[in-house]
Order: C-alpha cells, then structure tokens, then sequence
C-alpha cells in the first residue's frame, strides 16, 4: 500500500456559505474548471490548479464530476455540503488531490454519495472534514486515499457495498468506517492502514459495522493500530437480528487496540482465519475488556469458525460470553490457532468460556506442549459447572524447526533463482546447491522461509545474507525451547554443459542399489549427486573405465548426478527405486 504523510496547510477565505447549485441532472460531464463557470459563484479558482467550493453543491442523477489533472487542491469553506446523486470520479493521476476542509479545525465539510450514485475516487487526500456519507449508493471504491482530521466517523456507510482499498485513516476523532446496526451492508475492506483513530476516546473501534446485506463482508489484509486512545478498540461488528450477517476476517494485523475483534449479537457467521492479534491491553479494567477475540451472543446463531490465527499479548485470548456457536477445531479440521501470554491480574488466560454453550477446540497451542497447561489457562465447565464445556485436546504442539527453507538468489542482470535446501533430515545442519559463485558486489542472497506459527527467527530473515560462509539461524518458540540451525550453500565453479558427453549411466531407473558410470574418454571424470533439495548425498573422482556407485542407502526419488570432465558437464536425472 502506497503511504501519503505530506498534508495540505492552507488558509481558507472564509465567504458566507448560503444557498446551493444543483446541477441540471441532464447527462452533463463537468470537470472542475467548467463547474466554476457553470456554478459560480458556489464554486471559483482562486489561483491556477486550486479550487475553492463556498456552497453547497448537488451534482444530480446522470451528471458526472471528474476531479482531473493536473487539480492539486481542492478548499472547501465552512459546513459546506457536496451531494453526488449523479457521479464522482478521479482520472489516473501522478500527484495527489487534496480534498481539505479549514485546516485550523473549527469546522468541517460532508460529502454525501446517495441514491445509486457512483464514486470512483483514487490517490486522493481528504483532511478536515466532517464525515463521508454513502447511503442507498451504487458503485462506490476508495482506492489509495488518506483521511485525516476528520471530526466524526470517516465513512458512514447505510444500504451500500463500497469498496475500500489500500487507503490510510489517521488521527481521526471517531470511527474510520461505520455504519448503523439497523442498515444493511457488505463493504468490502481490504489492504489499508488504520492507525490511531478514536481520538475522541469515544469508546468505538477503528472499524465499526453493523449487519451485513447478501454478500460477505470482507475484511482482509488490513494494519489496524491503536496507539494512546485507551477506549479505541481494533474491529467490530453487531447484528440486532436486522439479516443475517457473514463475513470473512482474514489476514488483519490488529495490535495496541483496547480489543482487536468483537461480534455481538445474533444471525452472525464469521470466518476468522490467518490474523495476527497481539498487545491490544489499553483497557485499564479487564472486566470491560482487552479479548483478543470476543464473541458475545444474544442467540446461539452467533458464529465463528476460528482458525490459524497469532493471539498473545492481549489480556484475554478469545472470550465466548451468553451465546454462542464457535468452531475452533475439529478431530477432522483442527484450529491450528497458537495463543499464548494473554493474561491480566498474573493470571493467564487463553479461552475463557463464559457461557453454558459448548465449544470444540481441538488442535489448538496453549502456550505449552504439555495438555495439562491447556487446562490451566482454559476456563470452562471443569472450573465452574454452570459453564459450557470446551474439548481441546489433542492440542497442537510447537517445535522450533523449519518448514522450507529457500534461498532467492538476485542477480541484477538475470532476475533470481531459488536454491531449495535439504530438510528431510533431522540435522542441524542444512544443505543447498548453487551451481556457480556469485558476486557479492552485484548479487543479493535473500532466505525464504516457513515457519511454524508462533516461531521466531533471529537473526530475522527479511535480511540479505552472505551465503558465502554458513549462516546460523536459532528458533524458538513461544514456551522457549530453541534449537541452532546451520544453512550451508555449496557453491560450485561455474562450467560449459556439455552437448554430448563422453559418459553414459545406467540403469535408470536405478533398481538394485547400484548404478554405473561409464568413462568412455579415458580422463578424469569428476562425479557428485545431489538429493533433488540440495543435499550432497555422493562424490567421487575417477579415470577408470567405469564407475560404480552404490545408492541402497539412498531414500526413493530423484537425484541429480553432474559428471565434470575438461571443464564440461552433464547432469543425468536418476530415480532410485
């Protein structure tokens, strides 16, 4: 996502805002410099590439407003209101359009798109302004935008599905997006950046929705964060029984929020999967909040299924209060969520099951590969009978190993190769291949790694590497237990391919044990064989006629044998049967 931190300051010529333009709704394509001849004095260029907007303005069903380049500014006085019945939209654009309200604060301007409207809207900065309200509208896409200052809510949304991508709201006084729990809507929320909003303390979260409309609501790959505001929480959604409400919370950062995601109410199903929530503790009393998760249901159709997700830090894991329907795994589809250190009052505290609904939560990591520790931080009918109980075992264990390890290999001529290293064996040392030895000046070795979830890394692997020498890399999980590994790349010297070389191998497939290389020039043959990961598994040098190479020992699958006789070489793919 492209961050915009620059922000327009300007004084505004304040001019009474009375009356209002209405465009003649007749088709009628206006772009900023026309509507200053068509609606003056409600809209006037005070300088070259600046507008100024002094009174309310409707552009009506079938008109269109095209905020065109090369427009940088756009000042908006006092209270001033822009309706779009019609259309809105920006062409593509190099620089950013700055949509700004008085920047000293003392007052605000709305835009409203309602009533079918459409609103295509990219690389655009909104400041200082009241509230963005969609309502009853078509197509509507913020794309790449900042809002900042706003002095209410950001975008309220009611009986609409925007889209809103890639964007960064900031150090607004209430909610970034919104709408009212007796609306329908299904936004689609996707790759933005929110960071400090709720500067009012008002007791919202940063997203803030009500039911949804027949389509999912989709909120993914989003940076939520707190940061000071102790009543600003992360996500949440609420459903009165208005429709039924599904949506997809996947891939979210959501960190130092009072809360990172709360559902309430009744006729929700939510897909929780693959987010990272962590250290949202700003609620100074635990008893009002701090879950990482929280479902509280007013019916037993308030859903989740709830998988693969990171929750530590906060100072409760998940909260399952009144009703409920959670899936956190199954004999068949385990959680694979990892909770650990969430806690208050030096207590730790993963699932508290503060309801008489039982839960399924199998495959799950508690802090610990021991079952007992489980049972020490999940609070449910073993700790108070009235509760629901919770099945958690078999629990899913944490070990520090790898998952894959590859190595790009950036050349700035030639683009990048991967070298795959062998972990099939339960080594502290792993192994690579690299036909070649590259320039450290010209060249970057970067690790590509998979980790268990919960599993850190030092030092991190985001870093380029000297390959050159054995990196060592040490895991460990989130319990402690760590282990050493040694990534070793056997870089070789570059040599010519043979075309057709004087050397022949068989069988192959290999069955036996034993295969044979046959030396038809008389000159030393230089052999290794490698694993199809990498690992150096044979290697030999002869002048004989024949050379026979024993592979019983060999697991089955595919090796690489490279033979170098004169600088030349060839490689035969082998299977070992």
């Amino acid at each position: 996502m492209k961050r915009i931190f620059s922000l327009f300051v300007a004084t505004i010529v304040s001019l009474t805002a009375f009356g209002q333009w209405v465009s003649p709704g007749n088709g009628t394509y206006y772009s900023l410099s026309s509507l200053c001849i068509s609606a003056y004095p409600a809209v006037s260029s005070p300088q070259s590439g600046t507008f100024q907007i002094h009174q309310n303005i409707t552009i009506s069903a079938n008109d269109i407003l095209c905020l065109e380049s090369p427009t940088n500014d756009i000042l908006i006085d006092n209270g001033v209101t822009i309706t779009i019945n019609g259309a809105i939209l920006t062409q593509d654009r190099v620089n950013q359009l700055f949509i700004s309200g008085d920047t000293t604060g003392t007052s605000f301007f709305t835009l409203c798109v309602g009533n079918a409207a459409t609103a295509n809207l990219s690389n655009v900065v909104f400041q200082y302004g009241h509230q963005i309200q969609l309502f009853n509208s078509g197509q509507v896409q913020f794309d790449n935008c900042v809002f900042s200052n706003f002095s209410d809510a950001v975008i309220n949304y009611m009986n609409c599905n925007p889209t809103i991508q890639n964007c960064y709201f900031h150090d607004n006084q209430k909610a970034a997006i919104t709408s009212a729990v007796n609306t329908a809507g299904s936004p689609k929320i996707i790759g933005n950046y929110f960071q400090n909003n709720d500067l009012s303390n008002a007791n919202v979260p940063q997203i803030n929705i009500g039911p949804g409309d027949q389509d999912t609501i989709v909120i993914m790959g989003n940076y939520i964060e707190g940061v000071a505001q102790n009543m600003s929480g992360g996500i949440g959604i609420m459903n009165m029984g208005a429709s039924n409400t599904v949506l997809l919370v996947s891939g979210n950062v959501i960190e130092n929020n009072r809360y990172g995601y709360t559902q309430n109410g009744t006729n929700i199903y939510a897909i929780i999967e693959d987010n990272i929530i962590r250290n949202n503790n700003l609620e100074t009393n635990p008893n009002n909040g701090g879950s990482g998760i929280s479902i509280y249901g007013t019916t037993t159709s308030c859903g989740a299924k709830i998988r693969r997700n990171l929750i530590h830090g906060n100072l409760w894991g998940i909260t399952a209060i009144y009703n409920h329907n959670i899936d956190m795994g199954t004999a068949e589809d385990p959680g694979e969520n990892v909770l650990y250190d969430n806690g208050n009052n030096n207590i730790e505290y993963e699932l508290y099951n503060n309801s008489s609904c039982n839960m399924s939560a199998i495959g799950n990591y508690w802090g610990n590969n021991d079952v007992t520790h489980a049972e020490d931080v999940i609070y449910h009918q073993i700790d108070n009978s009235s509760y629901g109980l919770v099945t958690y075992s078999p629990i899913m264990e944490i070990e520090p190993k790898f998952l894959y390890f590859i190595v790009h290999i950036y050349d700035d001529n030639t683009g990048y190769q991967d070298i795959v290293f062998d972990l099939s064996q339960d080594s502290d040392t792993i192994y690579g291949t690299y036909n070649g030895v590259p320039d450290m000046g010209f060249w970057q070795i970067r690790p590509h790694v998979g980790l268990p979830l919960g599993v850190t890394c030092s030092p991190e692997l985001d870093n380029p590497q000297d390959f050159t020498q054995p990196v060592s890399y040490t895991l460990t999980t989130p319990h402690g237990t760590s282990r050493t590994y040694v990534a070793v790349i056997n870089f070789t010297e570059a040599v010519e391919d043979y075309e057709t070389a004087p050397v022949t191998l068989s069988p192959n497939p290999v069955s036996g044990g034993q295969f044979t290389l046959r030396n038809e020039s008389g000159k030393t043959m230089a052999v290794e064989v490698h694993s199809i990961t990498g690992q150096l598994v044979y290697q030999a040098e002869s002048t004989e006629e024949s050379l026979s190479v024993t592979s019983s020992d060999w697991k089955k699958g595919m090796y690489l044998v490279t033979v170098i006789q004169d600088g030349k070489r060839k490689t035969f793919k082998v299977v070992n049967m």
